[in-house]
């Protein structure tokens, strides 16, 4: 129903033409779905401006005073194989650059089981052990993230094991997520600080108070799930959309054109002020 009706209301409004500064997330990408993904980067190219994580952060910096047109920067989470693939078919040959969040631990793992029961155990709020996992989904390694970086890829931390940082209790393993899981991603990387930290799964219940202090603290900039433009922006929690291949192109065009932003302001503003 939901998708029904952004459907009729993207073919009634279509394209919104004020400027616009967000931020879209990737996860896993099947082949089945490597068609559509060309096809979604081809139609953003048309109407958007696709901007590099250096660009999106100068935008932020100065207040957006440059913001003459719509922005959009194309952001992964977790570390999963397709996405250097992709990368290199259909970004890389278009001179896009993105910004990929990677789970530290998720990278270290040496065979396919390992990462299939990685993922049922982290990747979903319950453990699903029953889950089927295509044959081709993988980790990223090592060797993969030094070579994005090496293509002007950008990275960021995304905990150790995709832990739920609201729920953590013990304090080391607390620091341990947000802070030491980035240390060993620039252990990995030759002379690379890493700024930019995303927390996993994005919804406002899965971070607290002290998780937003902490990741302030030690990050310059904290990237939220919540779906939202990021014009004008007065802080440094940034807002993303979510995009699955799944949904229909004009699904996917009302969320960035920001048909459903209204619902994330309450939850928005109440990340904000955990930061003070």
């Amino acid at each position: 129903m939901k998708n029904l009706i952004l459907k009729i209301l993207y073919s009634v409004i279509g394209e919104i033409n004020s400027n616009q500064l967000r931020v879209i997330i990737f996860h896993n990408i099947e082949n089945n779905q490597e068609e559509k993904f060309e096809k979604l980067i081809k139609k953003l190219k048309e109407t958007w401006n696709i901007i590099t994580p250096s660009e999106f952060k100068d935008l932020t910096v100065n207040n957006n005073i440059n913001i003459k047109k719509k922005n959009i920067l194309i952001t992964f989470d977790d570390g999963y194989k397709s996405q250097k693939i992709i990368t290199e078919k259909y970004l890389d040959p278009l001179n896009i650059k993105a910004l990929f969040f990677i789970v530290s631990d998720f990278i270290k793992l040496k065979t396919k089981n390992e990462a299939h029961n990685f993922i049922r155990k982290n990747f979903y709020k319950e453990e699903r052990s029953e889950l089927i996992l295509d044959e081709n989904t993988l980790n990223m390694s090592q060797e993969d993230i030094q070579e994005l970086i090496s293509n002007g890829h950008s990275i960021g931390g995304h905990t150790g094991t995709h832990a739920e940082l609201s729920k953590i209790k013990n304090n080391n393993m607390f620091l341990d997520e947000i802070i030491n899981s980035s240390l060993r991603l620039e252990n990995i990387i030759q002379n690379y600080k890493i700024e930019d930290f995303a927390y996993t799964f994005g919804d406002l219940e899965s971070i607290d108070e002290k998780s937003t202090k902490a990741i302030l603290k030690n990050y310059k900039y904290l990237y939220s799930g919540l779906r939202g433009n990021n014009l004008n922006l007065n802080s440094k929690i940034i807002r993303r959309d979510a995009i699955s291949l799944t949904e229909p192109f004009e699904v996917i065009s009302a969320y960035l054109n920001g048909y459903t932003d209204f619902i994330y302001k309450t939850k928005i503003k109440k990340l904000e002020k955990w930061k003070l």
